[in-house]
């Protein structure tokens, strides 16, 4: 697949996406791991970081649970070099020991400075609490207990022709994608597992004078109703100042600075989650309320005056998320890799405006599992 936007930029955006080929398809931080022994290895050829720098051209990998994406920018007189440096680390990777000893300190190093962040350890306690693996996995390793073999064997098994996707932008001349193709074997796609979280608290002790809340809740919503679920959660916690969370945390009571819901749909998990950070003696009320919110959500729905204003703030805000290539290419992207139709993101708008104020409700009423809420906080022990 193939997505490109020409525009007048003097640089150009290209991207190499490999489908099913994140964390959920190795054992845990292979992923990660292969990753940024692209991203800071490089290529098999010394000069390669120095080349890449010499140029102004911006080579970045990176993974989540589903992906791994190769990321470049640079001018576009710098074209012929960039896409022969790209091809080169594909085709001759520097997986060498010697580059995954390196790797292994820089990645450890990584982990420990991700977890003096509360915030990431309570988000990595609750999806470790709540989910099974792989889906239980962090995606940044705390411990390295594969090697350089399994490393490996991922790139090859994964980087292959039926996983790729090109994502092309600026002002670009015409490229050879089947140069690019030719580098990898052909495989077999991988199907995308599905995750759905099992109700679950955990609490860990940390030395702090805050309390770190995260929660979520399994959303069962289908694709076709994902406008009506953008809707309710905007009204619920998204939308910032004005939506339930904001006006009931924060203003009401005063239990915290910020507190938020989102929906975050991918194609191996649909769930809502959320966030807020309290005073210690505040803990349980804030979780109470919480809980009291999303009940009295779930059983009354929402009103109109609600549902008025968040139809006029997405619609008016909707442009504003075409506004720079990368976003319009994002965008494009996302329709095709989440099952929807080209336009479809645009076409939600009309879907939003028509939205009836028996039909939002109605769809709330009837997600009685967002209910089953499942909280980790981290703390500090009395």
């Amino acid at each position: 697949m193939i997505f490109q936007q020409r525009d007048n930029l003097d640089r150009v955006l290209f991207d190499i996406v490999f489908e099913n080929s994140g964390a959920l398809f190795a054992d845990e931080g292979v992923a990660y791991f292969l990753a940024q022994m692209l991203n800071n290895r490089g290529s098999k050829n010394k000069n390669f970081t120095s080349i890449l720098e010499n140029n102004a051209i911006s080579l970045k990998v990176s993974a989540t649970r589903e992906l791994i994406t190769i990321h470049s920018t640079f001018l576009k007189q710098k074209q012929s070099l960039a896409l022969r440096l790209i091809k080169e680390l594909l085709s001759s990777p520097n997986l060498t020991q010697e580059a995954f000893d390196k790797t292994k300190v820089e990645v450890l190093a990584q982990s420990k400075r991700k977890n003096d962040d509360l915030d990431y350890v309570a988000s990595k306690n609750l999806i470790k609490a709540t989910f099974q693996p792989p889906m239980s996995y962090p995606i940044i390793p705390e411990t390295i207990e594969f090697g350089l073999s399994q490393v490996k064997e991922h790139f090859y098994n994964h980087f292959i022709k039926e996983n790729i996707t090109f994502i092309v932008g600026g002002n670009f001349k015409d490229i050879d994608y089947d140069e690019f193709l030719q580098i990898f074997p052909s495989g077999s796609k991988k199907p995308i597992p599905f995750f759905i979280p099992q109700q679950n608290n955990i609490t860990q002790y940390k030395p702090t004078t805050q309390a770190y809340i995260h929660f979520n809740a399994f959303f069962d919503v289908k694709k076709e109703d994902r406008y009506k679920a953008k809707v309710a959660t905007f009204i619920l916690g998204s939308g910032g100042f004005g939506s339930r969370m904001t006006d009931e945390i924060r203003v009401k009571e005063a239990l915290a600075y910020s507190a938020y819901v989102r929906n975050h749909f991918t194609n191996h998990t649909t769930i809502l989650k959320g966030y807020m950070q309290t005073k210690l003696q505040n803990e349980q009320k804030s979780i109470s309320k919480i809980k009291d919110l999303f009940e009295r959500f779930v059983k009354d729905g929402v009103t109109q005056e609600e549902l008025q204003s968040t139809k006029q703030f997405l619609i008016g805000s909707e442009p504003l998320r075409y506004e720079t290539l990368e976003d319009r290419l994002t965008h494009q992207f996302n329709e095709y890799y989440l099952g929807f139709p080209q336009g479809y993101l645009k076409q939600e708008l009309e879907l939003i405006k028509n939205l009836s104020l028996d039909q939002l409700n109605h769809f709330i009423t009837s997600h009685k599992e967002i209910l089953d809420l499942s909280f980790s906080v981290v703390k500090e022990k009395k």
